[in-house]
């Protein structure tokens, strides 16, 4: 049978409650009988808090006998490493991030002009070994030059070319930016540094632990400046509204108590007894 929730009641803990006897007063029952009183005890439903990883309670937020709801503070764990491996891991993605943003963009405009000052300079050597050539291919037909020196000069023009290719190569991929395979790395190392700092976010939000019901804090088992380990209960949480009294009856007396009576429910240390509604006879 379920007890009204009173602040009495719930400011009372259950471990005491459970190692003592109740006189449950059941006047009214007889039809002019005598009261009888029976023996029995109080049980509630609780909740255990664990504590989802280890370290030191730094900051306790409740005591025993208080009354929290869902998403209440209980208590915080220190976290200064894992505060640490954060700015860490925010800086090596602020670094991902701007490498990324740089390879997805040409060249700056000062590289540019220098690359572009090298094509001018390749061209013109270009011109140079052209006009040379045709020289000494002219000078050839006079017999005034080797054909060996003919030769040498078109080697000449032809490197030029190629120098001519590379620099307007060069120029192509700065304005173009990085290439593919680049940029795909750099997005990588984006993704890598993002999932860093998304971990140890979450890391963080297990030092802070808040109360997952609704009820009374009933019993702390590490206190503050204590180590708390992974899996470890470090508190209990009594149901609000879960109080109930589990009393004895005589088989004769049995059919006396079925469900939907009332009886009166003496608590030692309370003036008033509380009045209490059978709701299960087993």
């Amino acid at each position: 049978m379920k007890l009204p929730s009173t602040p009495t009641q719930r400011r009372v803990r259950l471990s005491a409650l459970t190692a003592s006897l109740l006189a449950l007063g059941l006047s009214g029952c007889f039809d002019g009988e005598a009261e009888l009183q029976l023996p029995g005890y109080i049980e509630a439903d609780t909740t255990s808090v664990a504590s989802p990883v280890s370290g030191t309670m730094a900051q306790l937020g409740v005591k025993e006998g208080q009354v929290v709801k869902p998403g209440d503070m209980l208590y915080t764990l220190e976290s200064q490493q894992e505060q640490a491996r954060l700015a860490e891991a925010q800086a090596r993605k602020q670094q991902a991030e701007a490498q990324s943003k740089n390879l997805s963009k040409g060249a700056r405009q000062a590289e540019l002009e220098s690359l572009r000052a090298k094509l001018r300079y390749a061209k013109t050597q270009l011109a140079q070994a052209e006009s040379n050539l045709k020289k000494s291919e002219s000078l050839l037909k006079k017999n005034f030059v080797s054909e060996t020196q003919v030769d040498n000069d078109r080697t000449n023009v032809q490197l030029a070319e190629a120098q001519v290719e590379d620099a307007r190569a060069a120029l192509r991929m700065a304005k173009e930016g990085a290439r593919t395979d680049e940029q795909a790395a750099a997005q990588a190392q984006t993704v890598a540094a993002e999932a860093g700092v998304a971990q140890v976010e979450w890391l963080l939000q297990q030092k802070q632990v808040t109360a997952p019901v609704a009820g009374v804090i009933q019993e702390l088992y590490v206190r503050q400046g204590e180590f708390a380990t992974a899996g470890s209960t470090t508190m209990t949480i009594l149901h609000t509204g879960s109080l109930r009294v589990r009393f004895f009856v005589p088989n004769d007396l049995r059919p006396k108590f079925l469900p939907g009576s009332q009886v009166a429910v003496a608590i030692s240390g309370c003036d008033k007894p509380a009045t209490a509604r059978v709701t299960r006879v087993s």
